[in-house]
């Protein structure tokens, strides 16, 4: 794997005029281009693509004016997050029961932390999360007023919003047409909160479930 060296402001500033001018032209600029879109002079601009070019993210075809091409980027550390397409009680959370697959994620998303992957179900939390959502769950027993959380009721995985009222527990959706599920103290103490919400990844193009 390629490892790309750090960039400047500028250089990563350069880099991303030359990016976008690639994709709405459909052809590189010029030096002389890229010198009158930073106001600098073409020999400055000259140095700042031969540092684009040293680094790796940059390649040039020797004799061409529009010689520049964009070289491909390294896709950096990831990380192997596991699915939960259901959890069960009883079981470790991450037990091999629950999980369905593994999506790479960038190690950055997840930040050493221990995360899931939860396909959401159901339209209580519309319109913030829809069905088919894909979740990304930190693992944790105890989250804020009001933030979004999954529980285990029984046997039953669910996404809502948490808050605690005279000592007992109020699970919410989004979804005005759902109703709050409620508990006493004594049933409270049934309900496990199995992590905080801290990421939704949707499918744009994908048909949803109905």
């Amino acid at each position: 794997m390629v490892v790309m060296k750090p960039l400047t402001d500028r250089q990563q500033t350069v880099l991303a005029f030359v990016e976008e001018f690639c994709e709405r032209q459909g052809y590189p600029p010029t030096v002389r281009e890229v010198a009158a879109a930073f106001g600098i002079q073409p020999r400055a601009a000259v140095d700042h693509l031969a540092a684009l070019r040293r680094k790796g993210y940059l390649h040039r075809e020797p004799g061409l004016s529009r010689g520049l091409s964009l070289t491909p980027r390294s896709p950096g550390p990831v990380v192997e997050v596991p699915v939960l397409g259901r959890i069960a009680a009883g079981q470790p959370l991450l037990a091999s029961e629950n999980v369905e697959e593994t999506l790479p994620l960038p190690r950055s998303w997840v930040r050493g932390e221990e995360v899931f992957l939860l396909k959401v179900i159901g339209e209580s939390m519309a319109p913030v999360i829809l069905p088919d959502d894909l979740v990304m769950v930190r693992v944790q027993s105890r989250v804020a007023r009001g933030e979004i959380a999954v529980a285990l009721i029984d046997d039953e995985a669910t996404l809502k919003r948490v808050y605690e009222e005279a000592g007992g527990l109020v699970l919410k959706g989004d979804n005005p047409d759902f109703t709050p599920l409620r508990f006493s103290p004594a049933e409270a103490a049934d309900v496990q909160i199995l992590g905080k919400v801290v990421g939704v990844y949707r499918n744009l193009e994908g048909k949803r479930r109905g």
